[in-house]
């Protein structure tokens, strides 16, 4: 009996022991993960400004861009004698799009992705509607919506975007980083 009671106390230390192990392993990683991304908080923050900057850089662009956007959905209203929830869509948004400005560019980015969806949508029903393709009006504001193509502009910002999410690293980094308020940025993408 004695030797199955003493059995029993060696796996229990055994097992305590184990423990302790465990647990100062996961405390050396957290605290070297943590290490990691407060040694790199400055060129983490370098790069959230760099994407903050390039979104500034191309803000006015997308203004322009969305003020034809209104203007194509409505001469694209106006060209049928049907109303589609698509131009609403479009004015809500479009409306919407200047109550942004002061958000945070992770809102704007989302906001301007919603509205070039709506742009390729319009331009998926102008191109399937015939009445909408006869039309001189809608043609000529189509023109000038696809004349203020922003892929020069988005650029930088979407290669910001890239630089950021690489300083932000790997697994335990990334974690760190996000704890920290460092989170994932998008870039802005036009549907094709």
């Amino acid at each position: 009996m004695t030797a199955a009671v003493r059995s029993r106390g060696a796996v229990a230390r055994r097992r305590g022991l184990l423990l302790v192990v465990m647990a100062l392993v996961i405390s050396a990683l957290a605290a070297s993960a943590t290490a990691v991304a407060l040694g790199s908080r400055a060129d983490l923050s370098s790069s959230r400004r760099r994407v903050d900057f390039t979104w500034g850089a191309l803000r006015p662009a997308l203004d322009g861009r969305y003020q034809k956007l209104a203007a194509a959905g409505a001469a694209a209203r106006a060209g049928l004698t049907t109303g589609r929830a698509l131009f609403d869509e479009i004015d809500g948004a479009v409306a919407a799009w200047p109550g942004t400005a002061r958000s945070s560019t992770d809102r704007q980015v989302d906001a301007a992705a919603r509205l070039e969806g709506l742009a390729a949508r319009l331009s998926a029903t102008v191109a399937t509607t015939p009445r909408l393709r006869a039309s001189t009006d809608v043609a000529e504001a189509m023109r000038r919506l696809e004349q203020t193509d922003t892929t020069s502009a988005r650029a930088p910002y979407n290669t910001a975007v890239a630089a950021y999410q690489r300083a932000r690293g790997g697994f335990p980094r990334r974690l760190v980083a996000g704890a920290l308020g460092y989170d994932d940025r998008r870039t802005l993408e036009v549907p094709a």
